[in-house]
């Protein structure tokens, strides 16, 4: 009796308890005793609630026995094979909670279906998982997603049974069938159970163990009804789903299909079909009709993408991230389940993977847009060579504005005082009150774009349609070089002199010199002078070039002549007014080179000299033309050879034993590439 009334203490509360504790055991009045029967006793009744409510468990079911699924599949199976498609509401797609090796999902999908249809009662839905199950309802009306990935070949057979248990289960369930209409939402577990109490049947679950946040799935009321719909005024965000297809029957052919064929090929055509419509790099499109395929973790993520038959570059598997994630669970959705026809068995006919890419195309560009076609092959040798990211090659082939990125356009420029040091560095200026992000880039990447010009006119046939924007590009490049305000950093060039001398030589005008964010506000021991053309630190002597003020000819030569920076200027007089980058763009524009041609290989672009250089090493214009390439391009590799010259190995060989023949000139290094030349004559100069 005791026992029982000291039970019953610890189930009210602490108080209750150490009360009958006093009045049962009168004589113990050490507080240590007092306190280790006190903590037995709640102990005791833990366990007794536990006992009590696993009775209850047991004799409910067994009364009411709950839905069962045909087939299992532990949600670690199953939730790693709906990545992307479900989520848990964060920021972050990669900070979830473990899933249990238990089929929670799937036992909670089957329980809550037969619930809505009435079934089973709430409480034995609740009782029936063996775990707290995910967040199935975001699949409500957009099941055709999880169905795309379960049909495709690209995913593994684990993920596949997974999935394919999740099909004929839902197929089961009430809201697989055409002319249902559910509410699908979120909101506090109150509001839920408010809705029950008024009738209305309800599934939901916590979005997280212990929040207060419950996912729902209720069933809205008949149109018409004289009471309206209680759902959308009590969860005014709530999403209506109406079931317009007979799901059940779709998804039971689909999975009979896949027992009897096998899953489908995802050909190469149904990628470059999409990448054709949509503008996106061909890895990007096999990853999107493979099923937008990803892992939880990070670096598997990454590991995927790069891995066969995707063969994403780094940088492509990053954007593929970047454009998954912009998206969103809907968006994705929407994309996969696109797919599926409204007969599941065309996508094993002839055809229907590519119409399905189609389909999956035009979701895309509703939701992301359209991006010009991309080239791949120039897109990564431009990678490749230059380490220049997609963008670039988006601008080559249709001009600035084909593509954007993270860069903000330059309000102007300012001299400001390095992080660390006593330097001073050019820093680009956004517009005024914009807050950015840290480490956005500002201003336009002079170096980068005309690395990517040069690229352009040398490295490509002329007439390429992969660089068809380079003229625009040069403009835009044109355009930021003439804007009177632009400085640019003669790296490693110093004048020579004194303070003193630097101020008057170079003075009295001033420009400020702007403290660094970083440190604290304190005076900056750096003048700057400015001259118009060029502007000179003191002391120091960092010069840096106003390259609007230099565009004269004239003032070209002065200022050559008088900062002593001649190497460090000639390094950047290919950006000038007449430099070498708009002597290029001339040359490009004039058509002396023909279509389908490279600059790089003499006999087009400069066949007169050719023939100078074969009558005076007396070898043919091919052997005259490799002498040309090896004696003056920076990386006449066999490769690159071949590809200018468009010879095979056999033809290369020829003229590679001409020369070796007039006078050993050349011989190979065994690594692929044109080892060291030693050029007789001064015909080639």
């Amino acid at each position: 009796m005791r026992r029982c009334e000291a039970l019953k203490a610890a189930l009210a509360d602490a108080r209750e308890l150490r009360a009958a504790v006093a009045r049962e055991l009168p004589d113990v009045g050490d507080p240590v005793l007092v306190e280790a029967v006190v903590a037995v006793a709640g102990r005791a009744a833990r366990v007794e609630g536990r006992r009590l409510a696993l009775h209850r468990r047991v004799t409910l079911l067994a009364q009411a026995p709950p839905a069962v699924p045909r087939r299992s599949a532990p949600d670690t199976e199953l939730m790693p094979a709906l990545f992307g498609l479900v989520s848990e509401g964060g920021g972050d797609p990669w900070r979830r909670s473990s899933d249990v090796n238990l089929p929670a999902t799937l036992g909670a999908l089957a329980t809550d279906g037969a619930c809505l249809a009435g079934t089973i009662v709430e409480e034995v839905r609740r009782l029936s998982p063996p775990a707290p199950p995910r967040d199935w309802s975001q699949l409500v009306g957009s099941i055709d997603a999880a169905a795309w990935r379960a049909a495709v070949e690209p995913t593994p057979d684990g993920e596949r049974a997974a999935l394919v248990a999740l099909l004929d289960t839902w197929a089961d369930q009430p809201f697989a069938r055409a002319g249902g209409r559910w509410w699908v939402g979120r909101a506090s577990a109150e509001v839920v159970d408010g809705l029950r109490e008024g009738g209305i049947a309800a599934a939901s679950w916590p979005v997280r163990a212990g929040g207060s946040e419950s996912w729902f799935v209720a069933a809205a009321a008949p149109s018409g009804a004289a009471d309206g719909d209680p759902v959308p005024a009590a969860v005014p965000q709530a999403r209506l789903v109406r079931v317009e297809r007979d799901d059940a029957a779709r998804l039971r052919a689909l999975v009979a299909a896949i027992e009897a064929h096998g899953p489908v090929r995802v050909p190469e055509s149904a990628a470059a079909r999409f990448a054709e419509l949509t503008g996106v790099r061909r890895a990007v499109a096999r990853l999107v009709v493979a099923g937008l395929v990803g892992r939880p973790d990070r670096d598997e993520d990454r590991a995927l993408a790069r891995r066969a038959p995707y063969k994403a570059s780094p940088m492509t598997a990053e954007s593929y991230k970047r454009l998954r994630a912009r998206l969103g669970g809907a968006g994705r959705r929407a994309v996969l389940a696109a797919g599926l026809p409204e007969d599941p068995a065309e996508l094993w006919q002839e055809g229907g993977i590519e119409a399905a890419a189609e389909r999956m195309a035009a979701v895309w560009r509703e939701r992301l847009g359209t991006l010009p076609v991309l080239d791949d092959e120039a897109a990564d040798a431009l990678k490749a060579g230059l380490g220049l990211p997609e963008v670039w090659a988006r601008r080559l082939a249709g001009g600035y504005e084909a593509a954007a990125d993270v860069t903000v356009e330059a309000a102007g420029w300012e001299l400001a005082a390095t992080p660390y040091g006593v330097g001073v560095e050019v820093r680009a200026v956004p517009r005024a009150g914009a807050e950015l992000p840290y480490r956005t880039p500002v201003g336009l990447a002079l170096g980068q774009i005309a690395s990517a010009l040069v690229w352009a006119w040398t490295d490509r046939p002329v007439g390429d349609p992969a660089v068809a924007g380079a003229m625009d590009l040069y403009e835009r490049l044109r355009t930021e070089l003439d804007r009177p305000e632009l400085l640019i950093a003669l790296a490693g060039g110093r004048v020579q002199d004194t303070a003193e001398g630097i101020a008057e030589r170079f003075g009295p005008r001033r420009l400020p010199v702007a403290a660094d964010r970083r440190k604290e506000a304190k005076p900056v021991g750096v003048t700057a002078y400015d001259s118009g053309p060029l502007v000179v630190c003191a002391p120091g002597g960092a010069a840096f070039l106003r390259p609007a003020a230099a565009a004269d000819p004239q003032v070209w030569r002065r200022v050559r002549e008088v900062a002593g920076l001649a190497e460090e200027l000639d390094r950047v007089a290919p950006l000038s007014a007449g430099g070498g980058l708009e002597r290029m763009m001339h040359r490009a524009r004039s058509g002396a080179v023909p279509a389908g041609s490279y600059e790089a290989d003499p006999r087009q672009s400069c066949p007169a000299l050719v023939v100078r250089v074969s009558e005076r090493l007396g070898v043919g214009a091919d052997a005259a033309a490799l002498y040309l390439q090896l004696a003056t391009l920076a990386a006449p590799t066999d490769r690159n050879v071949r590809r200018w010259n468009g010879w095979s190995p056999k033809q290369h060989s020829w003229p590679v034993r001409n020369c070796w023949a007039r006078g050993g000139w050349w011989r190979p290094s065994g690594r692929g590439r044109a080892g060291p030349c030693s050029c007789p004559g001064s015909g080639a100069s």
